[in-house]
């Protein structure tokens, strides 16, 4: 591959796998590395890049596995948390915002409860924005498997929120 090409793969594809690490770790440092490291290895290993699928899904396929390496080695698993966007979307009095914390750490909490691979597919599909079909094709299965595994992760979470 061509430095024109790895360059141009970079420029249009590390916004999209920067949020989804960042989604993921809620470390801007981290996810930086995180994602220097994925773009490494994609190069490194382009010529497994068979085109299946989109090179924006290949490449979150390998940020997924950079991430989920790097807290094997350091076992901090228990400790990442995921934040949700528009949490604190408005002005909010200390009190309101405290709350709101809470209200996300919370749900923070049950997304990382959720069994695999409900809680992949949700983050995917929620933080990535990545379409049912590519989460799919990740998984190697159809979209209609990414929807509906989607559908039942968003059901798992309300449930376990109306439990509380």
């Amino acid at each position: 591959m061509k430095n024109t090409d790895i360059n141009a793969m970079y420029q249009e594809h590390a916004k999209v796998v920067y949020v989804f690490l960042y989604k993921m770790c809620q470390d801007t440092h981290l996810a930086e590395d995180l994602m220097q490291d994925t773009f490494l290895k994609a190069m490194e290993h382009i010529d497994a890049f068979d085109g299946k699928c989109k090179l924006t899904t290949w490449l979150c396929q390998i940020a997924k596995n950079t991430y989920y390496d790097y807290l094997r080695k350091n076992k901090r698993y228990a400790d990442t948390e995921i934040a949700l966007d528009g949490i604190n979307g408005g002005e909010l009095t200390p009190e309101e915002e405290v709350l709101s914390k809470e209200s996300a750490k919370e749900i923070r909490m049950y997304i990382h409860q959720l069994p695999e691979p409900y809680k992949e597919v949700f983050l995917l599909r929620f933080y990535a924005e990545l379409p049912f079909r590519e989460i799919g094709q990740m998984f190697g299965k159809s979209e209609v498997w990414g929807r509906v595994t989607y559908l039942r992760s968003k059901d798992m979470l309300i449930e376990r929120m109306e439990e509380k």
